[in-house]
Protein backbone atom coordinates (compact mmCIF):
# COMPACT_ATOMS: atom_id res chain seq x y z
CA UNK A 1 0.00 0.00 0.00
CA UNK A 2 1.07 3.15 -0.65
CA UNK A 3 1.87 6.23 1.88
CA UNK A 4 -0.67 8.70 2.16
CA UNK A 5 -0.02 12.26 1.50
CA UNK A 6 -2.17 15.95 1.00
CA UNK A 7 -1.73 18.84 -0.51
CA UNK A 8 -3.55 22.31 0.18
CA UNK A 9 -4.53 24.79 -2.62
CA UNK A 10 -6.30 28.22 -2.49
CA UNK A 11 -9.86 27.16 -3.57
CA UNK A 12 -11.57 24.36 -5.29
CA UNK A 13 -10.51 25.85 -8.66
CA UNK A 14 -6.80 25.54 -7.80
CA UNK A 15 -7.60 21.99 -5.90
CA UNK A 16 -9.14 20.63 -9.46
CA UNK A 17 -6.49 21.87 -11.80
CA UNK A 18 -3.81 20.25 -9.60
CA UNK A 19 -5.70 17.22 -9.49
CA UNK A 20 -6.43 17.14 -13.27
CA UNK A 21 -2.68 18.00 -13.46
CA UNK A 22 -1.80 15.42 -11.03
CA UNK A 23 -3.98 12.81 -13.23
CA UNK A 24 -2.87 13.88 -16.26
CA UNK A 25 1.03 12.89 -15.39
CA UNK A 26 -0.26 9.93 -14.26
CA UNK A 27 -2.14 8.68 -17.62
CA UNK A 28 0.68 10.17 -19.62
CA UNK A 29 3.57 7.83 -17.66
CA UNK A 30 1.25 4.35 -18.04
CA UNK A 31 0.14 5.18 -21.76
CA UNK A 32 4.32 5.53 -22.27
CA UNK A 33 4.75 2.65 -20.36
CA UNK A 34 2.04 -0.02 -21.38
CA UNK A 35 0.04 1.55 -24.72
CA UNK A 36 -3.12 2.90 -22.56
CA UNK A 37 -4.17 3.54 -19.15
CA UNK A 38 -7.53 3.63 -17.61
CA UNK A 39 -9.51 6.83 -15.68
CA UNK A 40 -12.16 6.59 -13.52
CA UNK A 41 -13.89 9.80 -12.62
CA UNK A 42 -16.31 10.68 -10.01
CA UNK A 43 -19.20 13.25 -10.12
CA UNK A 44 -19.97 16.09 -6.84
CA UNK A 45 -19.28 19.48 -7.51
CA UNK A 46 -15.43 19.03 -7.08
CA UNK A 47 -15.38 16.02 -9.05
CA UNK A 48 -16.46 17.37 -11.68
CA UNK A 49 -15.06 20.55 -11.67
CA UNK A 50 -11.31 18.21 -11.38
CA UNK A 51 -12.80 16.70 -14.76
CA UNK A 52 -13.11 19.95 -16.65
CA UNK A 53 -10.05 20.67 -15.72
CA UNK A 54 -9.38 17.87 -18.03
CA UNK A 55 -10.65 18.67 -20.54
CA UNK A 56 -8.19 20.81 -22.65
CA UNK A 57 -5.16 18.08 -21.57
CA UNK A 58 -2.71 16.52 -23.65
CA UNK A 59 -3.19 13.16 -22.96
CA UNK A 60 -3.97 10.77 -25.88
CA UNK A 61 -7.73 10.40 -25.34
CA UNK A 62 -7.81 7.38 -27.64
CA UNK A 63 -5.54 5.45 -25.41
CA UNK A 64 -7.65 5.63 -22.49
CA UNK A 65 -10.58 3.80 -20.97
CA UNK A 66 -12.97 5.83 -19.03
CA UNK A 67 -15.01 4.49 -16.19
CA UNK A 68 -17.26 6.17 -13.69
CA UNK A 69 -17.21 5.28 -9.88
CA UNK A 70 -20.61 4.74 -8.96
CA UNK A 71 -24.27 5.56 -10.53
CA UNK A 72 -27.71 6.40 -9.77
CA UNK A 73 -29.86 3.46 -11.16
CA UNK A 74 -32.27 5.86 -12.88
CA UNK A 75 -33.32 6.29 -16.46
CA UNK A 76 -30.57 7.13 -19.07
CA UNK A 77 -31.68 10.67 -19.26
CA UNK A 78 -32.20 11.03 -16.24
CA UNK A 79 -30.69 14.22 -14.17
CA UNK A 80 -28.98 13.03 -11.70
CA UNK A 81 -27.05 10.64 -13.69
CA UNK A 82 -23.37 11.38 -12.83
CA UNK A 83 -22.65 10.32 -16.55
CA UNK A 84 -24.62 13.09 -17.47
CA UNK A 85 -22.81 15.78 -15.80
CA UNK A 86 -19.00 14.20 -16.72
CA UNK A 87 -20.21 14.14 -20.49
CA UNK A 88 -21.09 18.01 -20.50
CA UNK A 89 -17.99 18.75 -18.70
CA UNK A 90 -15.29 16.38 -20.06
CA UNK A 91 -16.63 13.35 -22.60
CA UNK A 92 -18.70 15.45 -25.27
CA UNK A 93 -15.56 17.40 -26.00
CA UNK A 94 -13.88 14.25 -26.62
CA UNK A 95 -15.70 12.60 -28.81
CA UNK A 96 -15.28 8.59 -29.31
CA UNK A 97 -11.89 9.08 -28.48
CA UNK A 98 -11.99 7.32 -24.89
CA UNK A 99 -13.19 3.97 -24.41
CA UNK A 100 -16.02 4.79 -22.07
CA UNK A 101 -18.15 1.79 -19.60
CA UNK A 102 -21.18 3.29 -18.65
CA UNK A 103 -22.89 2.10 -16.11
CA UNK A 104 -26.95 0.15 -16.79
CA UNK A 105 -29.73 2.85 -16.76
CA UNK A 106 -32.89 1.72 -15.18
CA UNK A 107 -35.70 0.53 -18.16
CA UNK A 108 -38.59 -0.66 -17.92
CA UNK A 109 -37.05 -4.44 -18.85
CA UNK A 110 -34.25 -4.01 -16.55
CA UNK A 111 -35.12 -2.28 -13.04
CA UNK A 112 -33.39 -4.73 -10.46
CA UNK A 113 -30.01 -3.28 -9.20
CA UNK A 114 -28.69 -6.26 -8.50
CA UNK A 115 -29.47 -8.11 -12.13
CA UNK A 116 -27.89 -4.66 -13.25
CA UNK A 117 -24.54 -4.75 -11.33
CA UNK A 118 -24.36 -8.40 -12.34
CA UNK A 119 -24.62 -7.31 -15.87
CA UNK A 120 -22.19 -4.53 -16.10
CA UNK A 121 -19.27 -6.47 -14.27
CA UNK A 122 -19.75 -9.46 -16.67
CA UNK A 123 -19.02 -7.16 -19.33
CA UNK A 124 -16.21 -5.89 -18.67
CA UNK A 125 -12.38 -7.49 -18.80
CA UNK A 126 -10.93 -7.32 -15.15
CA UNK A 127 -6.95 -8.02 -14.91
CA UNK A 128 -5.86 -11.04 -13.65
CA UNK A 129 -5.59 -11.57 -10.15
CA UNK A 130 -5.27 -8.47 -8.05
CA UNK A 131 -3.12 -6.66 -11.04
CA UNK A 132 -4.51 -3.04 -11.27
CA UNK A 133 -8.16 -2.25 -12.48
CA UNK A 134 -8.04 1.61 -12.41
CA UNK A 135 -4.62 3.49 -13.34
CA UNK A 136 -5.55 6.55 -12.31
CA UNK A 137 -8.76 6.83 -9.54
CA UNK A 138 -10.28 9.87 -8.42
CA UNK A 139 -12.44 10.51 -5.52
CA UNK A 140 -14.88 12.71 -4.21
CA UNK A 141 -16.26 12.42 -0.82
CA UNK A 142 -19.31 13.45 1.44
CA UNK A 143 -19.05 14.89 4.63
CA UNK A 144 -19.68 11.58 6.23
CA UNK A 145 -16.27 10.27 4.57
CA UNK A 146 -18.80 8.35 1.90
CA UNK A 147 -16.61 7.76 -1.60
CA UNK A 148 -18.45 6.71 -5.03
CA UNK A 149 -21.77 5.35 -3.39
CA UNK A 150 -20.30 3.16 -0.57
CA UNK A 151 -21.65 4.86 3.13
CA UNK A 152 -20.56 4.18 6.45
CA UNK A 153 -22.51 0.67 8.10
CA UNK A 154 -23.75 -0.60 4.72
CA UNK A 155 -23.15 -3.78 2.98
CA UNK A 156 -21.60 -2.06 0.33
CA UNK A 157 -18.94 -0.41 2.77
CA UNK A 158 -18.60 -3.88 4.07
CA UNK A 159 -18.12 -5.96 0.60
CA UNK A 160 -14.51 -7.66 0.66
CA UNK A 161 -15.11 -9.83 -2.85
CA UNK A 162 -17.13 -8.25 -5.00
CA UNK A 163 -16.08 -5.60 -7.26
CA UNK A 164 -19.23 -4.32 -7.62
CA UNK A 165 -22.46 -4.14 -6.28
CA UNK A 166 -26.41 -2.56 -6.32
CA UNK A 167 -26.85 -0.51 -3.62
CA UNK A 168 -30.47 -0.49 -1.87
CA UNK A 169 -31.76 2.49 0.63
CA UNK A 170 -28.58 3.99 0.27
CA UNK A 171 -28.64 7.21 3.03
CA UNK A 172 -28.33 9.77 0.11
CA UNK A 173 -31.21 10.04 -2.66
CA UNK A 174 -31.98 8.38 -5.16
CA UNK A 175 -32.13 5.18 -2.61
CA UNK A 176 -30.92 2.62 -5.82
CA UNK A 177 -27.18 2.72 -7.08
CA UNK A 178 -24.42 0.82 -8.96
CA UNK A 179 -20.86 1.39 -7.14
CA UNK A 180 -17.38 -0.26 -7.42
CA UNK A 181 -16.45 -1.45 -4.00
CA UNK A 182 -13.19 -1.12 -1.59
CA UNK A 183 -12.15 -4.27 -2.81
CA UNK A 184 -12.27 -2.73 -6.43
CA UNK A 185 -11.00 1.15 -5.69
CA UNK A 186 -8.01 -0.79 -3.91
CA UNK A 187 -6.75 -1.99 -7.39
CA UNK A 188 -6.31 1.49 -8.33
CA UNK A 189 -2.13 2.49 -8.80
CA UNK A 190 -3.01 5.90 -7.90
CA UNK A 191 -5.69 7.53 -5.95
CA UNK A 192 -6.87 11.09 -5.93
CA UNK A 193 -9.05 12.40 -3.62
CA UNK A 194 -10.28 16.03 -4.07
CA UNK A 195 -12.37 17.59 -1.31
CA UNK A 196 -13.28 21.37 -0.40
CA UNK A 197 -15.50 22.81 2.52
CA UNK A 198 -14.96 22.59 6.53
CA UNK A 199 -17.87 20.05 6.40
CA UNK A 200 -15.31 17.44 5.04
CA UNK A 201 -12.34 18.28 7.77
CA UNK A 202 -13.12 15.50 9.99
CA UNK A 203 -13.86 12.82 7.17
CA UNK A 204 -10.38 14.21 5.56
CA UNK A 205 -8.51 13.36 9.21
CA UNK A 206 -10.35 10.26 9.74
CA UNK A 207 -9.41 8.63 6.01
CA UNK A 208 -5.98 10.25 6.33
CA UNK A 209 -5.40 9.18 9.91
CA UNK A 210 -6.54 5.83 8.95
CA UNK A 211 -9.62 5.50 10.70
CA UNK A 212 -11.84 2.07 9.96
CA UNK A 213 -13.21 2.04 6.74
CA UNK A 214 -16.61 0.49 7.51
CA UNK A 215 -17.03 4.24 10.16
CA UNK A 216 -15.31 6.48 7.16
CA UNK A 217 -15.19 4.58 3.72
CA UNK A 218 -12.81 7.17 1.78
CA UNK A 219 -10.20 5.32 5.09
CA UNK A 220 -10.37 2.06 2.78
CA UNK A 221 -9.61 4.57 -0.59
CA UNK A 222 -5.96 3.46 -0.57
CA UNK A 223 -3.55 2.80 -4.27
CA UNK A 224 -1.07 0.41 -4.84
CA UNK A 225 1.61 3.32 -5.97
CA UNK A 226 -0.08 6.71 -4.91
CA UNK A 227 -2.55 8.31 -2.77
CA UNK A 228 -2.79 12.04 -2.81
CA UNK A 229 -5.05 14.05 -1.19
CA UNK A 230 -6.02 17.07 -2.89
CA UNK A 231 -8.05 19.81 -0.42
CA UNK A 232 -8.66 23.35 0.01
CA UNK A 233 -8.22 25.54 3.04
CA UNK A 234 -11.37 24.08 4.66
CA UNK A 235 -11.17 20.84 4.33
CA UNK A 236 -7.68 20.59 5.70
CA UNK A 237 -8.79 22.72 9.09
CA UNK A 238 -8.73 19.00 10.84
CA UNK A 239 -5.34 17.99 10.01
CA UNK A 240 -2.45 18.78 12.92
Amino acid sequence: MSHIRHLVHADSDALATAAARAAVEHLTERIATAGRASLSLTGGSVGVKTAAALADSTVEWEKVTIFFGDERFVPADHPERNDGQLDEALLDSLGDRPTVHRWPARTGQHSDVDSAAERFLESLTIPAGDDPIFDVTILGMGPEGHIDSIFPHTPAVAETDRLVVGVRDCPKPPPERLTFTLPAVRRSRHILVVAAGEGKAEAVAEGIGGASPSEWPVAGAVGTESTTYHLDVGAASALG
